[in-house]
């Protein structure tokens, strides 16, 4: 088994994340995005999208972090990482559809609007981002309410977040009390301890 990614990329980090809480060997190789890696005829070869992570597993190639992520918890069912019941894996899908699709983008655009020049920023675009990035904060605490995990347990719910909530969290973003402590229950695990601490 073989992953593509960049070790700064969080869907490369979701997916390095769920290989480690999982346990399985595999091979990194890594497509340098600073440098234009992800569009070398080789890469585009393995993902004509140009975009990380790519799992090849064998015959199978896998674009879309969160399609490898289900793929990897149906291969791996040890890890428990996808619930049993029909309601709580829907439940899990929702997050992994909702975390790349709404709480990833503003973020994305904040970090790319703070990255300018000062003079070039836009100050309204800012505090509109800001606004939307609390909102779905707010979506996140109100879903935890006083649970540890999102589904009562940690589960692919709980990975699809975390490496984009400690971005958030390393950007300097002031996290509510609720998710202060989501945060720092999920940074603990060794699997992500291994992954955040990657540089290769």
């Amino acid at each position: 088994m073989q992953l593509y990614g960049y070790f700064r990329s969080g869907n490369t980090r979701k997916v390095r994340l769920c290989l480690a809480e999982l346990d399985v060997d595999y091979q990194m190789v890594a497509v340098d995005l600073a440098n234009g890696g992800q569009r070398s005829p080789e890469y585009l070869r393995v993902n004509p999208n140009g975009v990380v992570p790519t799992l090849v597993d064998d015959d199978l190639v896998l674009w879309e972090s969160s399609a490898i992520l289900l793929y990897l918890a149906e291969k791996y069912p040890h890890g428990s990482l996808l619930p049993q019941t029909l309601a709580e894996r829907a439940r899990t899908y929702k997050w992994l559809v909702w975390q790349p699709a709404t709480f990833n983008p503003p973020r994305q655009r904040l970090a790319g609007e703070l990255a300018k020049p000062q003079a070039a920023q836009d100050a309204q675009a800012i505090a509109e981002l800001r606004a939307t990035i609390t909102h779905n904060l707010d979506i996140l605490a109100e879903a935890l309410g006083g649970a540890d995990y999102l589904l009562g347990r940690y589960t692919l719910a709980d990975l699809v977040m975390l490496p984009h909530l400690a971005a958030l969290d390393d950007s300097g973003f002031t996290l509510p009390g609720t998710l202060r402590r989501y945060l720092d229950r999920l940074a603990v695990r060794p699997a992500w301890q291994a992954t955040a601490h990657y540089r290769g």
